[in-house]
């Protein structure tokens, strides 16, 4: 006789093959992955957890939990992530959201709403959906470089039924005419001697286009000390994401050589993660 599996069986089991895998927040990961299995809720896995899953249930609960032993991004397993509070569906054509990103929101709401903005880099397109989900600018304008990228963000524009101006463009090589209150981008930001030191189910599975500049590390930084001259308005700031404590001192030199001000947001782990420049 087949055996019969309740929740409550998968939970402890896949917890323990998870933490024997290595694998942090086994118990936490393997309850994101019944709820998408069961479409529904953390709690109801609690107050159902004598519930028996069916057969495709638990083939569909086991191919996760290989594609997870694997290194796969259980965000990408489930084509989800959260970001600020809200879900946005990923792929392996964008960068999965990191919590990090959104000290960006966090600064943004200590601040008047702006009328324009311009993301660079929009990925799955969560900040600037979030920007306005939370009323912090009355128009934004997001690009990248990725057809395939901007599909998956225009899709969680629709998911979160609001309207961002989405453009196909490359920041390196074209210009962008317009001038904004704001300019905000996660760009990135890896050195490309630093990629192969980056954990296995960031490298092997997030775009790399999405964490190298295949230089560097800090292309996209010069390039935005151009853009303030030209495209920021006056009284005018821009947002950028960076790696951290390591880049921090050429971050600094590229702004304060080209005679903008600064200043320096830690993360939740307090960790230098964003700089703030205005003219």
């Amino acid at each position: 006789m087949t055996q019969q599996w309740r929740i409550i069986d998968l939970i402890n089991w896949a917890e323990v093959y998870f933490k024997e895998k290595n694998i942090e927040n086994a118990r936490r990961e393997t309850e994101w992955f019944l709820c998408e299995v069961l479409n529904c809720n953390r709690i109801d896995l609690y107050t159902q957890f004598e519930k028996t899953l069916s057969n495709q249930e638990l083939a569909t609960f086991k191919s996760f939990v290989q594609r997870r032993v694997k290194g796969e991004p259980f965000q990408q397993i489930i084509e989800k992530s959260t970001f600020y509070g809200r879900d946005f569906f990923v792929s392996k054509d964008v960068l999965i959201p990191r919590p990090e990103t959104g000290v960006i929101i966090d600064i943004l709401r200590q601040k008047p709403k702006v009328n324009l903005a311009l993301e660079i880099g929009t990925g799955s397109g969560c900040i600037a959906i979030t920007m306005l989900l939370e009323n912090q600018t009355e128009e934004i304008i997001a690009t990248d470089i990725s057809k395939l990228a901007l599909d998956v963000a225009k899709k969680n524009a629709a998911q979160h039924n609001v309207d961002v101006n989405f453009r196909k463009h490359d920041i390196l090589s074209e210009k962008i005419q317009s001038k904004f209150d704001t300019i905000i981008s996660n760009p990135p930001y890896i050195a490309l001697a630093e990629f192969s030191d980056l954990q296995a189910e960031v490298k092997n599975y997030d775009p790399k286009i999405a964490l190298t500049d295949m230089d560097d590390g800090l292309t996209f930084y010069r390039k935005f000390a151009e853009l303030g001259r030209t495209n920021l308005n006056e009284n005018g700031f821009m947002l950028f994401e960076f790696a951290g404590k390591n880049q921090l001192a050429d971050i600094q030199n590229i702004f304060t050589s080209t005679g903008y001000s600064m200043k320096i947001h830690n993360d939740l782990q307090r960790d230098p993660r964003i700089i703030e420049v205005s003219v």
